[in-house]
């Protein structure tokens, strides 16, 4: 079994945000590094400053207590009021491997008293010799500590230890100081950093706002049909910097020019064709209409050929069907030049039963069944509109199914609004073919193969459903697979209903 690595959504912000973050925190970081250097300097100064005052209070010491103590039972001579020569936050032990001799403790305020016999005992732990070294002495601190040996007369051979110790709690607390001054000084620098680079950024990347800005406008302007008049544009003052922005706010607005030539040019060639079709097909509606005359005249007239009678009945048949696909064109012509209906209130469900008895009539090798609501599903629309929309959904299912196929023809009513519905269980609708099936000249295969195109039909019915309800206010959908094929039309609650919740009664369907 394979598992999916788990992606981590990242926090999106805007750019303005990301390049302040990015600068702070690289002030933030130039600041630790200098502080962090600071200190390790600071601190090397301080324990070298420590290091030579313990070196020097020892020899200090070392030489006074050779020169006046011959022998260690002459220790008790140097007990006076300070000692030995001292420095402040300091001490002095002399020992005979374990036993203290002599100590001596001075305070930072220059008092002295000898070291307690545990302060001894910290001192006199193991310590490299004549090096020194950083030790704790419980109750008085930290010390830097220098061991040496020290020879008297009458002594041991091996020496006395003399230990020479100076406080680092001063250079400690210098040190802690400095360290909280460097963090301070650090947040206020990316406090600093982070208010005047949020206002310098945000400044500089104004014209990018407003490029954001129009565009979005832009986008949420409808262009899939129609004149497209002169829209925003980024203002000049954006456009003239000498910067990335204004080279992009200056790039936005030579495209949206070029989009609306394009746009303009494009409505200019389909209100040129459209004109043309109208045009065409209105001429051509008479010449139709005589001919089918004619040929319907002359077919009545007693003692013609057989196939003369065949010819001028397929004539006739054929300027039906001309009729109709020139009838088509106009009324496409007209909804794109002018796509406004009337909103009356519809009752659908008779609109339903009418259509659907033409339908028996029309296509009877079909089944035809019904699925309507117990009460009237009444909806606002043109009246035509729906009954012509219902029409050629039927006319669809009719046409493209083969014979014995099952049509049913529903109308469902719920909170969403009232929908339309013919769901037949003939072959199905292929998928390539979906994308294109409301375009105009369109007729798929269906999905099991074969051609079921009627040669009455010129692929303009789900074009006509697809115009009609859209002006209507209507949404279109299809799904389909082999064995089902359901295309619902959706109309919106009349406006009267859109305060209150449908009967649930009315959504329960009726089938007769």
């Amino acid at each position: 079994m394979r598992f999916r690595r788990p992606t981590l959504r990242r926090t999106r912000f805007p750019l303005r945000v990301h390049l302040v973050l990015l600068v702070c925190s690289l002030i933030v970081a130039v600041v630790g590094v200098i502080g962090v250097v600071s200190v390790s300097i600071l601190q090397q100064n301080l324990v070298t400053q420590a290091e030579n005052g313990v070196y020097l209070a020892s020899d200090n010491a070392i030489g006074r207590v050779t020169a006046e103590v011959g022998s260690p039972a002459e220790l008790d001579a140097l007990n006076g009021p300070f000692g030995l020569f001292a420095a402040p936050d300091g001490y002095y032990v002399i020992a005979d491997g374990d036993d203290v001799l002599f100590s001596v403790y001075v305070a930072p305020d220059y008092t002295a008293r000898d070291l307690t016999a545990a302060e001894s005992a910290a001192i006199l732990e193991p310590v490299p010799l004549d090096e020194a070294t950083s030790i704790t002495v419980p109750g008085l601190g930290d010390f830097l500590s220098l061991r040496t040996t020290l020879h008297l007369d009458d002594g041991p051979s091996e020496g006395l230890t003399f230990i020479t110790g100076g406080g680092l709690d001063d250079a400690n607390a210098t040190l802690r100081a400095f360290m909280l001054a460097e963090l301070v000084i650090g947040l206020i620098a990316g406090a600093i950093a982070a208010l005047i680079g949020y206002r310098l950024v945000r400044r500089e990347l104004a014209p990018l706002e407003h490029v954001v800005g129009v565009a979005d406008r832009v986008a949420a302007t409808p262009m899939s049909s129609g004149e497209v008049s002169d829209g925003e544009r980024v203002p000049l003052r954006d456009e003239d910097r000498d910067s990335e922005a204004g080279r992009v706010a200056g790039a936005l607005n030579r495209l949206l020019t070029h989009v609306e030539a394009s746009l303009n040019a494009r409505h200019a060639t389909e209100e040129s064709m459209r004109r043309f079709v109208a045009e065409a097909s209105h001429e051509l509606r008479n010449p139709l209409a005589a001919i089918r005359g004619y040929a319907e005249f002359t077919v009545t007239t007693p003692g013609l050929q057989r196939e003369v009678v065949g010819a001028l009945a397929r004539i006739g048949a054929e300027s039906e069907r001309m009729t109709k696909l020139v009838e088509q064109l106009l009324l496409l012509a007209k909804l794109d030049a002018d796509p406004a209906l009337a909103h009356d209130e519809v009752d659908l469900s008779k609109v339903v039963l009418e259509t659907v008895s033409d339908a028996h009539a029309a296509h009877p090798g079909h089944q035809w069944r019904l699925a309507l609501p117990p009460e009237p599903a009444v909806i606002e629309g043109d009246e035509d509109a729906i009954r012509r929309i219902l029409l050629n959904l039927v006319g669809n299912a009719g046409h493209h199914t083969p014979p014995g196929t099952s049509v049913v023809v529903s109308v469902v009513v719920d909170a969403a609004g009232t929908s339309l519905r013919v769901v037949d269980d003939g072959p199905g609708i292929p998928a390539e073919a979906m994308p294109t099936l409301f375009e105009r000249f369109t007729q798929a295969r269906p999905a099991s193969g074969g051609n079921t195109r009627d040669a009455s039909t010129v692929g303009l019915g789900l074009a006509i459903v697809s115009a009609l309800a859209s002006a209507s206010g209507f949404a279109v959908t299809v799904d389909s697979r082999p064995g089902r094929t359901r295309f619902t039309v959706t109309a919106p609650r009349p406006r009267a209903e859109r305060s209150s919740p449908p009967d649930a009664a009315s959504s329960q369907p009726n089938r007769r």
